[in-house]
C-alpha cells in the first residue's frame, strides 16, 4: 500500500475505537486497545493495569473525549507513532458540573496480533494559554 494511502487508513480508524470505548464508558474495551505490555504515562506516573487506570478515569467523571490528531507518522506495517490533542468531557462527581480538559498526547502503536495496537500512550496536561504582557511598561 502507498504510505500516504496507508497514513490515511490509520489516521481515519485508529482513535475511533477509543473514543467509542470512551463513550460507553467501558474500561476493559480501553484497555483491550493497548497491548499485552502496553502502558500510559501521564502526570501520575508510569501504568500498566490500565483497566483500573480508566475505570478510575470514568468513577472521576470522564464522560466523552475529542481526539484530534496532530502528527502522524506510519514507520510501516507494524508500526506508527502519532501525536495530538485530546479534549476530556465528564461532570465534577461531587459538584455534577459540566468539565472539559484539553491534553496533549503521544502514542507509538504496533501489531499485535494483527491489529494495530497502543504500545505506549504519553499524556500531558495543557497549559491555559499565556497571559499577554501588558504594552504598557513602568
Amino acid at each position: 500500500m502507498h504510505q500516504s494511502t496507508q497514513k490515511q487508513k490509520v489516521q481515519g480508524n485508529s482513535r475511533l475505537p477509543y473514543t467509542d470505548c470512551v463513550a460507553k464508558k467501558d474500561a476493559a474495551c480501553v484497555a483491550a486497545l493497548y497491548t499485552k505490555d502496553g502502558v500510559q504515562i501521564n502526570p501520575g506516573g508510569v501504568f500498566s493495569d490500565l483497566k483500573t487506570v480508566y475505570e478510575n478515569n470514568f468513577k472521576n467523571g470522564t464522560d466523552h473525549i475529542e481526539i484530534r490528531v496532530g502528527n502522524m507518522s506510519v514507520i510501516n506495517n507494524d508500526l506508527v507513532v502519532a501525536n495530538g490533542e485530546t479534549d476530556i468531557f465528564g461532570k465534577d462527581p461531587k459538584s455534577g458540573d459540566a468539565t472539559k480538559v484539553t491534553v496533549f498526547w503521544g502514542a507509538i502503536d504496533i501489531r499485535e496480533g494483527g491489529a494495530l495496537k497502543i504500545r505506549q500512550l504519553t499524556v500531558g496536561m495543557k497549559p491555559p494559554p499565556a497571559k499577554e504582557a501588558s504594552a504598557e511598561k513602568k
